[in-house]
């Protein structure tokens, strides 16, 4: 298993119907946000790889309120549950803690269907 980017990204892993999708919102202290974002980014693919299924993440900033919100499409395997308690991204969320403005916003969702326009 490897970290793949763009359209690889896209390649490695589509979301299909009923699977679950969780949205996760990180908003931070103004003087935490650049790097509080580089952490987001960078970590949680990182700690995902370790735990070792896929994910599909897209990465949304709004610099005006200070937020990331990671959208991270599950493939079948372990559910939510299992990587919110992962040793893996409590990691992760442990660097975060002094850094957010407020708790990580977690919303969990289904995929209902994909659709593609080209």
């Amino acid at each position: 298993m490897q970290k793949v980017t763009g359209k690889a990204a896209t390649a490695a892993y589509s979301p299909m119907e009923g699977h679950s999708v969780v949205i996760y919102t990180h908003k931070f202290k103004p003087e935490h946000f650049d790097e509080g974002v580089k952490i987001v980014r960078e970590h949680f693919p990182d700690a995902q790889l370790k735990f070792g299924h896929k994910r599909h993440n897209i990465f949304l900033m709004r610099p005006t309120t200070n937020e990331i919100v990671n959208v991270s499409f599950f493939d079948g395997g372990p559910g939510v549950d299992h990587w919110n308690n992962s040793k893996e991204r409590r990691a992760t969320v442990e660097k975060l803690q002094a850094m957010l403005d407020k708790p990580i916003d977690v919303q969990v969702l289904k995929v209902v269907d994909a659709v593609g326009i080209s």
